[in-house]
């Protein structure tokens, strides 16, 4: 399992760029959401904490401010359509529960824990300073400006999100009490785990089941500590790179998910 260890200094430098960008963006440059292309989609996949969210409330926002909003089945599997322009954000809750998921391309944006934590790390990674953004200012960033949107779905960021979050509760299950093969073992087949389409049962269910005893709070919350961690993470990273003009975000591909 990799881990990163980039330091704060490097996430300070990319900062000072990207506060560039932002006074350069203004209130204009991207106009309305409707002006922005986008991609007709069909956005699925499962809200669970290894048990299923059943009849979770699905919320979703993306960048060119198109909102869908549909119910998970009882298995918290969920399907609507949509029309895309990436990144898009949103929530699953039942009850006490709610977590975040982010889609960075494609269709599948999962609802769990790990895409809880994930959220958490975008949005520390793409703030200037130590306060992250909102998903409502992120959201505006990348409807805003195409650089940002371009850097903060790349592949590669995405890739160095999702890893953060899986070293940090690699992180929480070895200070728990197992090794770090054990650690690792935990987490074979979480990779993609925000993006790639599961059932209750399978592999990637598998380690929400193992690793929720250690990360969430007995009512399925996660704790705040983890929290924590996931964004003194985010506050480590580079920040996304942006430009100094606002002209909207990228459309989508409808591809697979990163």
């Amino acid at each position: 399992m990799t881990n990163f260890t980039l330091s704060t200094s490097t996430k300070l430098v990319a900062s000072a760029i990207l506060a560039v960008g932002l006074m350069g963006c203004g209130s204009g440059g991207g106009g309305g959401g409707s002006s922005l292309p986008g991609t007709a989609v069909t956005l699925s996949g499962t809200a669970a904490r290894g048990a299923a969210l059943a009849n979770a409330a699905i919320d979703i926002t993306c960048a060119n401010t198109e909102r869908v909003q549909t119910t998970a089945n009882a298995s918290g599997a969920y399907s609507v359509p949509a029309t895309v322009v990436y990144p898009c954000v949103g929530t699953a809750t039942a009850g006490a529960i709610s977590y975040r998921g982010i889609l960075f391309s494609g269709s599948v944006a999962n609802f769990t824990p790990l895409t809880d934590l994930l959220v958490e790390t975008v949005l520390a990674a793409s703030a200037t300073g130590p306060t992250s953004l909102t998903v409502a200012s992120f959201l505006e960033l990348a409807r805003t400006n195409s650089t940002f949107a371009t850097s903060v779905t790349s592949a590669s960021n995405a890739l160095t999100y999702r890893n953060a979050v899986i070293n940090v509760v690699r992180a929480q299950l070895i200070a728990a009490g197992r090794t770090p093969e054990q650690a690792d073992a935990t987490l074979a087949a979480a990779a993609n785990f925000n993006s790639v389409a599961f059932v209750i049962g399978s592999a990637q269910d598998q380690v929400l089941d193992n690793t929720g005893p250690i990360i969430l709070n007995v009512n399925g919350t996660v704790k705040i500590t983890v929290i924590v961690s996931a964004k003194n993470s985010g506050d480590s990273l580079p920040a996304p790179t942006t430009g100094n003009t606002g002209t909207g975000g990228t459309g989508g591909t409808g591809g697979s998910g990163t």
